[in-house]
């Protein structure tokens, strides 16, 4: 039997991928060429993940362009000028397989979000955000791309957190608790308001006023009171330690703004592209750069433009719909 060989780090198929982006169509120089060389020969990990992106582009390149995106591509006069402009530079060589990527993705993301409407009762798009006021008197923030869906009775107050953040703010009322369940766990409101988000294996709580309890598996697995100004996660591994938070900052997305401080540009750029209806990705070196700042959420692509110009960085666009920031 075959053993499935380490995941590789990312630096290396970012590179795999710029050099496969740059050989496309054999648009190589002499001197690129040897580069390429020499830095296959350097790791045999530079090799594989070499191959593996060429698999990747060449199903990408067999996606075909749908009327939609084609009526967001640039007109055949101006298309024919940026044609021009790609003869006397390679930096546009990549552009049939990377329209294929943001193809692939929009359509994926198309197909992921008919499971979640078809068992929500609220949602919100990418980059659009709602306040749901409940008949109880609670009301509920969706930040974007998220989704619930409620289970009201006599005895209790339950919203399932299907995807995505949200922000509660709940209505006192002992006889019915109000329950947030999410990722397998669930945060039972001791007070008024608390945040909680979804990730890829679990969820974080994080209480704004009072105390919220968490429990992990739901609803009868291990608990933790949360009291003000702390956050946890649980998931797979059960729950986390509590943590200090920062209210305000962990609260400004319901104000239109996200708030960084000392955090690398990898993250920053991944937090804003939530709310950008496309594909985000910082290369190379300039993921680890460390970045502060207030960044509005209503306008994802000029905060991202915000971000280069205050870094001194370069993009690669496809229209707004795929970017790709490097140093």
């Amino acid at each position: 039997m075959a053993v499935p060989a380490d995941p590789l780090p990312k630096a290396i198929t970012d590179e795999a991928a710029r050099w496969v982006a740059a050989a496309e169509g054999d648009a190589l120089s002499t001197h690129e060429k040897v580069a390429l060389d020499a830095w296959l020969a350097a790791d045999p990990r530079h090799a594989r993940a070499f191959a593996e992106m060429q698999d990747i582009w060449a199903h990408m390149g067999a996606v075909p362009a749908t009327p939609s995106l084609r009526a967001s591509l640039p007109s055949p006069r101006r298309q024919r000028r940026s044609e021009r402009r790609a003869r006397t530079s390679r930096r546009y060589h990549w552009i049939g397989p990377a329209m294929a990527a943001s193809i692939t993705l929009v359509a994926i993301g198309v197909a992921d979000d008919w499971p979640t409407r078809m068992r929500a009762d609220a949602m919100t798009a990418t980059g659009e955000r709602r306040t749901v006021n409940l008949p109880d008197g609670s009301t509920i923030q969706l930040d974007t791309h998220s989704a619930v869906a409620f289970d009201f009775g006599a005895d209790r107050r339950v919203v399932h957190l299907l995807t995505g953040e949200a922000a509660f703010t709940v209505a006192r009322d002992p006889a019915r608790p109000f329950t947030v369940e999410a990722a397998g766990g669930s945060a039972t409101a001791l007070g008024t308001r608390f945040l909680v988000r979804t990730n890829d294996d679990g969820a974080r709580v994080t209480v704004t006023e009072h105390r919220v309890r968490v429990a992990y598996p739901a609803p009868e697995g291990a608990t933790k009171i949360v009291p003000e100004g702390q956050s946890v996660a649980y998931g797979p591994n059960g729950i986390g330690q509590t943590a200090p938070a920062n209210v305000a900052d962990a609260m400004a997305w319901t104000n239109g703004v996200l708030v960084f401080k000392d955090r690398p540009l990898s993250e920053v750029v991944a937090e804003i592209a939530r709310y950008h209806r496309g594909y985000v990705r910082v290369l190379g070196d300039a993921q680890s750069l460390r970045v502060s700042g207030v960044f509005r959420i209503d306008d994802p692509v000029a905060a991202l433009d915000q971000l280069q110009r205050s870094l001194g960085l370069h993009s690669t666009r496809l229209t707004d719909r795929l970017i790709l920031i490097s140093g």
